[in-house]
């Protein structure tokens, strides 16, 4: 049960980061909110998960859109690396708090995946 936790603090983080970047950045841009499609649905996965007879289903949903939060900065992030254009300005940090939250957290579900398979 304490994945579920662990859950819905990263979809709560997930959303707070895209609260700041979207109000830090003057309202400006709506994708400064792109960290919030992906906080919602783990949030709301992890709160399914809760449920005893749903913990496998809502656990797996919620990895799923970690491995998709993992994937979507670094398809940005990577890109501008390599052409040298990456700044390390309001947008970035979202990027990267973004790409290293559901990195852990998709790390910390594996492991929990496996635990449970090995305690069986």
């Amino acid at each position: 049960m304490y994945m579920t936790k662990v859950g819905i603090v990263t979809g709560i983080i997930l959303i707070g980061i895209a609260l700041l970047g979207y109000f830090g950045s003057g309202m400006e841009s709506w994708t400064a909110l792109i960290p919030s499609l992906f906080g919602l649905p783990i949030l709301a996965a992890s709160m399914i998960a809760r449920l005893p007879e749903k913990l496998k289903l809502g656990m797996h949903i919620a990895s799923v859109f970690g491995l998709l939060g993992l994937i979507a900065p670094l398809g940005r992030i990577i890109p501008s690396m390599t052409k040298g254009t990456f700044t390390f300005n309001l947008a970035g940090f979202a990027l990267l708090s973004m790409a290293v939250i559901c990195g852990t957290f998709l790390f910390l579900c594996v492991k929990y995946f496996i635990d449970v398979r090995r305690s069986k």
